[in-house]
């Protein structure tokens, strides 16, 4: 049962991202096309003030595509709105820990100062995460995929409302700064094409095999923490 309570806490986790994206795109103007948990062939949706909501095939993430012709009509988004667009997701996230902690400090204690105790705990579980992930680029054998996530999560929850909670908030962290990473196919490496582009617009050239390229080799890691989880469990 544990299992599938991680499993729900992380869909929950990645549906919110892509609300943020999608969100932050409607307030800013940004035309919006398709919203969607999960990449690759459509399994199920509806289409809704002209944007269509699917679930599809492979759940590893999701995305919200802009209504655009192509690249060049993309561009046209003022670079600050498309800033904005890229870090809507892990901003979502970010405030998802913080009612995540906010939930648990109420449910331990009546805690008058609850608010302000969330947000360091936020601050302080930020900071374990960066640490971590310098210890993965110094070991990438600690690495974990889905898999992984799923294990250890469930062994760390088992049962308690509390401990999901908490489990809950670290991961939706580690959402937050993963996809903050300057890698081109995440929103960290968006938001730092565009901010180039705004140095020397000739960057606009090299945002594409960026792209292509960063999503192979993202694909390999994916594979790459697969194999290892099943290793781990063997």
């Amino acid at each position: 049962m544990e299992y599938l309570l991680v499993i729900a806490s992380l869909g929950a986790l990645i549906f919110l991202h892509e609300l943020g994206h999608l969100l932050v795109a409607l307030k800013l103007g940004v035309p919006v096309e398709r919203f969607s948990l999960g990449f690759g062939p459509r399994i199920w949706g509806f289409e809704w003030r002209g944007v269509e909501y699917r679930i599809s095939l492979i759940p590893f993430g999701g995305y919200v595509l802009p209504r655009v012709k192509d690249l060049e009509d993309f561009h046209r988004i003022s670079v600050w709105k498309r800033i904005l667009f890229s870090l809507g997701g892990p901003l979502a996230n970010i405030f998802t820990a913080y009612i995540c902690y906010l939930a648990v400090i109420i449910s331990i204690n009546r805690d008058p100062w609850a608010p302000l105790t969330a947000l360091y705990q936020v601050v302080l579980s930020l900071y374990t995460v960066i640490i971590s992930y310098g210890m993965l680029f110094m070991d990438p054998s600690l690495a974990s995929g889905a898999l992984g996530i799923v294990t250890q999560g469930g062994a760390f929850v088992g049962g308690s409302m509390v401990r999901l909670l908490v489990f809950s908030a670290f991961l939706s962290l580690n959402l937050a700064l993963f996809n903050l990473l300057p890698v081109p196919v995440l929103d960290g490496g968006k938001i730092l094409f565009a901010l180039l582009e705004k140095v020397d617009l000739r960057t606009r050239k090299l945002q594409l095999p960026a792209t292509l390229i960063s999503l192979v080799f993202l694909i390999l890691v994916i594979a790459l923490t697969s194999i290892m989880d099943v290793l781990r469990l063997l």
